[in-house]
C-alpha cells in the first residue's frame, strides 16, 4: 500500500470535519455540534476500515496473518484517530475559542450563582434533590471544586487527550472487526 492514500484520505477526512462544523455551527446548539463532530469522526472511522478491508480483498493486499492484516489496516485508522483529535482539539481552542470560552463563562456564572450566598446554595441543593447541605462539602468548598472541574475539563490538553483516546480506542475496535471479518467470514488469507 502507498503512503500517499495512508496520509492523504484522513488529512482530507479531518478537513472535511471543519468543513462540517462549520456549516452546522450557527443553526445548531454546542452541546449538539459536539455529539454530531463525535458521529463524523466515528463515521469516517467506519469508512476507512471498510476501504482499506476492500482494497486488501481487491488487490490481494493480505499478509496472510491475523495480526499483519490487523495491523495493516490499524494504520490508517490510527493516523486519522490522530488527526481527529488534533482537529477536535482545533476547533474546540482555536477556530471556535470564543465559542468554548462563552460556555465556559456561563458554565462559571452558574456556579456563581449558585453559591453567592447561603440561601442560594440552599436552594441549588434543594434542587439537585439533596435532603441536606450536610451531604454535600460547604458552600466555598464547593464553589472551589465546581470552577477547578470546569476550568480542567474546559481546557485544551483535556480535550486533545480525552479525544485520543476515545478515537485510538475505536480505532482498534474497528480495525479488530474488519480483520476478524476478513479473516472468518471472508477468508481472506486463503484468497
Amino acid at each position: 500500500m502507498r503512503s500517499t492514500p495512508l496520509a492523504g484520505l484522513p488529512l482530507v477526512l479531518a478537513a472535511g470535519y471543519f468543513a462540517f462544523k462549520w456549516l452546522l455551527a450557527g443553526p445548531i446548539n454546542a452541546e449538539r455540534l459536539v455529539a454530531l463532530g463525535g458521529m463524523y469522526h466515528w463515521s469516517a472511522l467506519t469508512l476507512l476500515a471498510l476501504g482499506w478491508s476492500v482494497w486488501m480483498v481487491r488487490r490481494g493486499g493480505s499478509t496472510q496473518s491475523f495480526w499483519g492484516d490487523f495491523k495493516q489496516l490499524t494504520k490508517p485508522l490510527a493516523v486519522y484517530a490522530i488527526l481527529a483529535a488534533c482537529s477536535v482539539w482545533g476547533w474546540n481552542h482555536v477556530v471556535a475559542k470564543d465559542a468554548t470560552e462563552l460556555r465556559k463563562a456561563l458554565r462559571l456564572a452558574q456556579i456563581d450563582e449558585h453559591t453567592a450566598s447561603d440561601e442560594a446554595y440552599a436552594a441549588f441543593v434543594a434542587e439537585q434533590g439533596v435532603e441536606s447541605v450536610g451531604g454535600l462539602p460547604d458552600r466555598e468548598t464547593y464553589r472551589t471544586q465546581a470552577t477547578t472541574q470546569v476550568s480542567w475539563m474546559l481546557s485544551g490538553g483535556v480535550t486533545f487527550v480525552l479525544s485520543l483516546i476515545t478515537y485510538l480506542f475505536a480505532a482498534m475496535l474497528l480495525s479488530l472487526c474488519a480483520t476478524v471479518l476478513l479473516h472468518q467470514i471472508w477468508g481472506i488469507a486463503s484468497l
